[in-house]
């Protein structure tokens, strides 16, 4: 595999994991439409509870968030797996 195989499969997982946690968020919100326009609400306390976490450092997570990172790179660990093979073969 070479390195530019790698950053587009790590760049595939990288979308999907965006694209879920896009799904998960406006599936949170509530919904207001406008005449040609969709608008999406964030509940205050989901706001409160996000930015909290974007100011915590990883280690001071608490152990489900901390899964949760992890759940997410286990999508991409099969990729890092099959790179390092790649590069023990000549």
């Amino acid at each position: 595999m070479t390195e530019e195989e790698l950053i587009e499969l790590l760049s595939e997982k990288e979308h999907a994991s965006w694209s879920r946690w896009m799904d998960y968020l406006f599936n949170q919100c509530d919904l207001e439409r406008g005449k040609n326009h969709f608008r999406y609400i964030i509940p205050h306390e989901l706001v409160q509870r996000w930015k909290q976490q974007v100011e915590t450092p990883y280690a001071e997570l608490s152990e489900r968030e901390k899964q949760s990172d992890r759940d997410e790179v286990a999508h991409i660990l099969p990729i890092i797996h099959k790179w390092a093979e790649s590069e023990k073969t000549p």
